[in-house]
């Protein structure tokens, strides 16, 4: 038999502890940028600070309406969880928590009593920038950066990538062009636009994030996410990001395409939400 071998602590680069869970969920925080963005189209947007979490509200059909982040910089209270839930409940939307497996054990305990559930699960992927190397898309396909001028373009064929989810609001993707460290790009099939995809770079945690990529359900297997899912983290590391992260569902094909491109599970989250009962009508009616 041969001895296994043992990893010395030098060689557990990515390993993902509290410190390093922190630098991941603040790529997915809506940031004080993000947010002047959005109420630039949305002015009853808001954010707040929130035991280490951001409560984000971008508008009632907004679908990232929730906490992030909560309990990853010590204990959450009683006040805090009340905190975040008039945030929501005075905008007349549901409260949602995205809980870290790292966060402080007290997030859990103080949400169970309260009559959250579970709604979904969400799989953290990362992948080192070090070593990444530019691969040129198919001849029939070209990406831009996208402009000024193609923003509505932009944010329109992204949105119609997603319709197969429900609709979304007008303009969703549009306040992200305005991101100064967004790295956004419009894909084109023999000139035809046919999807596109979102990244931000959080500067301070040197980390970027991959959302919002689709592709037109006409124009899908062909290489057109391949080629943004590339170019994006091919921008990153030259921006100088140590790393990449994505949300994907767990074992959905977006996650086995992020792992085929060098990602690995760093963990997996739950998305817990809390809804308020609808208010009583008086009957109009009553015969008195």
């Amino acid at each position: 038999m041969h001895a296994s071998r043992s990893v010395s602590e030098g060689e557990l680069c990515d390993f993902v502890d509290l410190n390093f869970a922190r630098r991941l969920e603040a790529a997915e925080t809506t940031s004080p940028a993000q947010m002047r963005a959005l109420q630039q189209y949305w002015p009853d947007a808001a954010y707040e600070v929130i035991a280490g979490g951001t409560a984000a509200f971008g508008g009632k059909t907004y679908p990232a309406n929730h906490v992030v982040g909560m309990g990853l910089y010590g204990p959450v209270t009683a006040d805090d969880v009340d905190r975040v839930e008039a945030f929501y409940r005075s905008r007349g939307v549901p409260c949602e928590i995205v809980v870290s497996p790292l966060a402080d054990p007290t997030l859990r305990d103080l949400l169970a009593p309260r009559g959250y559930r579970i709604t979904e699960f969400n799989s953290v992927l990362i992948r080192r920038l070090d070593d990444f190397q530019l691969v040129e898309p198919d001849g029939s396909i070209s990406l831009e950066r996208v402009s000024p001028a193609a923003v509505k373009l932009w944010s329109d064929v992204v949105t119609r990538g997603f319709s197969e989810f429900g609709p979304l609001p007008d303009n969703l993707f549009s306040p992200l062009a305005a991101l100064p460290d967004a790295i956004n790009f419009l894909a084109r099939v023999e000139g035809t636009p046919v999807g596109g995809g979102i990244a931000y770079i959080m500067r301070e945690a040197n980390i970027v994030a991959l959302f919002g990529s689709a592709t037109l359900p006409e124009f899908r297997r062909r290489g057109v996410q391949s080629a943004l899912i590339n170019r994006r983290l091919w921008e990153a590391a030259q921006s100088g990001c140590e790393y990449a992260v994505v949300s994907t569902m767990p074992g959905s094909g977006s996650q086995r395409n992020m792992e085929r491109r060098g990602f690995r599970v760093a963990y997996t989250k739950v998305v817990t939400v809390r809804t308020w009962p609808e208010p009583e009508r008086e009957d109009a009616d009553d015969g008195h």
